[in-house]
Parts: structure tokens; sequence; C-alpha cells
């Protein structure tokens, strides 16, 4: 699928009734190169090796990286979770809003989730300045 077809399916599905639990594991979805482009840059932004999102069901969420060689998960850079208006179009949505000590450019983006269904999140990540230019994720629970 493309990136404006994962954009509409997004907008066709609700939030989530109450905030998720557990380990869930990223993929980027979309064409192959913007796959890979979308890998290759977070390794400059402060996102090298990172694996997925981690929830407690509470109003703050982890990210978790995972080191090649390990297998204990690092929690990093801590966000704050509520289910509102979604910038991309009114409806309510799973929002996650990095925190000010978050490294540059984090705090200026945001992520906003859609159940898929019962293990998966559609995610869309954009910046606050231009939330149009949103792109495609998914988390599956593991």
């Amino acid at each position: 699928m493309s990136l404006f077809e994962f954009k509409k399916q997004f907008l066709e599905l609700k939030a989530p009734e109450s905030f998720p639990t557990g380990n869930y594991q990223a993929e980027w979805l979309g064409p192959k190169w913007f796959q890979n482009s979308a890998r290759f840059s977070l390794n400059f932004l402060s996102f090298r090796h990172w694996w997925g999102k981690s929830f407690d069901g509470s109003e703050i969420a982890y990210n978790l990286f995972l080191p090649p060689h390990s297998t204990d998960f690092q929690m990093r850079y801590p966000m704050d979770l509520s289910i509102g208006k979604s910038r991309l179009d009114g409806k309510p949505s799973l929002i996650l809003e990095y925190t000010k000590n978050a490294p540059f450019p984090w705090p200026y983006f945001v992520d906003e989730f859609r159940v898929l269904n019962g293990t998966d999140l559609l995610g869309m990540n954009y910046s606050k300045l231009s939330p149009f230019l949103a792109l495609p994720f998914l988390i599956r629970k593991i």
C-alpha cells in the first residue's frame, strides 16, 4: 500500500477505548524505499536500535530499544498518553507526545494510534507543525 492509502485506512479506524498494556514491536509501513529510509534516518535521531513501545495502562509510555546481542530492553524517552482529538481528522485517537526532556527533534513530534485489530495499532507520526505529512507505522503486541 502507498503512504496515502495507509493514511486513508487510519482515518477509518477507531481509537482504543483504554490505554494499552504490554510491549509492542514497531514496523514501518509503505513502499520499501520509505521503510528503509525511515529505519536509516532514526539512527541519526537518537533512535538507533529502536524496537517499539511499552505501555503499562497509565498515562506514560516508553520507547523500547534492543541493542544487538542483547535480550534486555532499554526504556527511553517517556511519552505522555491521552485519548483525545486527532490533529489529522478531529476524531478520537490515542495520542503520544514526547516530553520536553526527549532529545531534539522528538518534543516537536506526535504519534497517534488507532485500533487495526486485536493485536495491532496503526500509527501515524507527524511534526506538530505539519500533521498533513503524517507517516504510517504499525505496533504489534508481543
